[in-house]
């Protein structure tokens, strides 16, 4: 009999472990950076990422659209720089954006 809910338990722990969903990027939820100059927000989706940039009062400066997943981001200076990942997992893509426009200067493979 007492083996009854040891089963019972292993069962349940494979249950949850096998449940759990990993992607390769594993996050859907907005990224922030407040700067003195205004407020930057990177937003991840299925089919594609967005940096757009807000004043401190919430008026909407610019929005820059990526069809790569964004994994990274620094502001430097008037220029943003991104890393991305083809959503496919195949090429990773080095962008620089204009810090003030939301311009693409260059991208590189």
């Amino acid at each position: 009999m007492k083996k009854l809910p040891l089963l019972f338990l292993a069962f349940f722990s494979c249950s949850a472990l096998s449940a759990v969903v990993t992607k390769d990027y594993d996050f859907e939820q907005e990224r922030m950076l407040i700067a003195e100059d205004g407020i930057y927000l990177v937003s991840s989706f299925d089919s594609k990422d967005r940096l757009t940039a807000y004043s401190h009062y919430g008026e909407f400066l610019w929005e820059s659209s990526f069809f790569a997943k964004i994994t990274s981001w620094q502001v430097v200076g008037n220029r943003i720089f991104v890393f991305s990942k083809d959503r496919d997992g195949y090429s990773t893509y080095l962008t620089c954006v204009d810090r003030y426009t939301g311009r693409m200067l260059w991208q590189r493979p």
